[in-house]
Parts: C-alpha cells; structure tokens; sequence
C-alpha cells in the first residue's frame, strides 16, 4: 500500500527517519510521497529523501505559509519540477479557517501552482479548509485544461465531491475517516466510486484509530486501509490494489516498487 501525503521533513519524523523507514517496510508499505510545504525547505527535504527509490516528492508552497512576502515563482518550478523525484506539484489551495488576511495571496500563488501544473504536467496536491467556493470558483477557470489533482485529506461535502467526480479529480482520505466524530464525513463518501480514491496519513498529524493520540507515520496507512476495506465491503488486498493504481494513475511520473528502497 502507499501513504500518498506526508511530511518526512517535519521535525519530529526526520529527526527518527530511519526507524520510520523501516516501520513502513514492515508494514508493506511500497511507496512514499513527501509533501512539500515550503520552498525553502525543498532542498533538506530532497537530500532527506533522496537515498530511498520509491520516496517520491512534490514542490509547492503551503497556503497557511502564504502572506505579502512568502509568495512563489514560477521560475521555481521550472527548475525543480525536473528532479525525477518530484511527482506533484503542492500543497496548495486556499486556507480561510483562521481568517481570509492573505486571501489574494494566496489566490494568486494557487494560481501560480496550477499554471506550474499545466507547464510541467504535474499532477496539484490541493489543500482545502474553510475555502470550498473560493476554491470551486478558481478551479472552474482551468477547466479546459484537463487538470490533473487530487483534494488531500478530503473532509468536504457533497458539493465539492460532486465537483470533483464531475471532473475527475481525486479524493485522498486520511485517519480522519476512523474518528468517532467523522460521521459526516463517512455519509459523504460512502458511495465514492473507488476509482477516485487514495490514501493518505498526513503525518505527522491525524494519526487514525487505534493510533490516535499518538505521533503519526506513514506505517500507520495500514489502519486507514483495513477501515476502509470494510467500509467499502472489500478485502485488504482488493482495496490495496484499487488505491496503489490509482496513485500511480494520478502521478505517473513515480515508478512502481515491490518494496520500499
């Protein structure tokens, strides 16, 4: 199985990254993709990851880091986007939960990123929180370009999984789906065609049941896979093999393993 979002190169992951590597191999865990949320940080990150095969990158810049100075260029990608390690381009999107300060900050750097998307047929890795019309209403404007994304950690409602369905975009469902208070989120997403579907641990964060309180890492995918294995009525090894090809429908750029190396 892959874990298709985490942040190896957050502190508490990196600083441990070798049993966390070999965690993941425990767990048959063939393929990483690590998010990148920062530009700056791309560089540590790739030498982070650069060692391990099927550790795969994106580059992007976070849109709760979005503000008048940190924004990004478009030069950018086109330097790192050529690295066969990077597979996507993000995160990005728009982050209103705490306030909308940045908004047009942050509407002209997700734009910034889907023009990258475009450029170097990347596939986008978007964030969204508080933001589903602001989001919807961008996303419209490109639609005749046959974007390529899939909408991380995906807690949004009907509306926006009807959007995304509409246009083939997928959903990325993490830990979230296992917490007694996700029921909302359950109804949402009961009758997604299991074509749209990855999954995701957003680690260090989120850590799913029975893990939950605990740090996360991307070893703890397993849990989210065996819940929703049952939840859509699969086997594990069914459910496996439907999100393993749809990771690698969606970013084809990464390379197929057997193991993680």
């Amino acid at each position: 199985m892959i874990d298709s979002h985490c942040h190896l190169n957050f502190r508490k992951l990196s600083k441990n990254i070798e049993n966390i590597i070999i965690n993941a191999r425990k767990n048959n865990i063939t393929s990483i993709l690590s998010i990148n949320t920062d530009p700056e940080d791309f560089e540590e990150h790739l030498n982070l990851i650069k060692n391990y095969n099927s550790i795969y990158l994106s580059y992007g810049l976070h849109p709760s880091n979005v503000n008048k100075l940190n924004q990004i260029e478009q030069i950018k990608f086109d330097k790192f986007c050529k690295n066969e390690k990077v597979i996507g381009i993000g995160e990005t999107g728009i982050d209103l939960y705490h306030n909308d300060n940045y908004l047009k900050e942050q509407i002209q750097v997700f734009e910034t990123h889907i023009e990258a998307s475009i450029k170097h047929s990347l596939p986008i890795i978007i964030h969204q929180r508080s933001s589903e019309k602001e989001i919807i209403d961008i996303l419209k404007n490109y639609k005749s370009n046959n974007l390529k994304l899939v909408f991380h950690c995906f807690t949004g409602s009907n509306v926006l999984l009807d959007f995304c369905l509409e246009n083939n975009y997928y959903i990325s469902i993490s830990g979230i789906i296992t917490f007694k208070n996700a029921s909302n989120l359950r109804q949402v997403v009961k009758n997604v065609p299991l074509k749209s579907i990855l999954i995701e641990t957003d680690s260090p964060f989120l850590a799913p049941e029975p893990m939950r309180g605990k740090l996360n890492e991307p070893s703890f995918v397993k849990f989210i896979a065996h819940y929703l294995a049952n939840f859509y009525e699969l086997s594990l090894e069914e459910f496996e093999k439907i999100t393993d090809n749809n990771f690698f429908n969606l970013f084809t750029k990464a390379k197929r393993d057997n193991e993680l190396r």
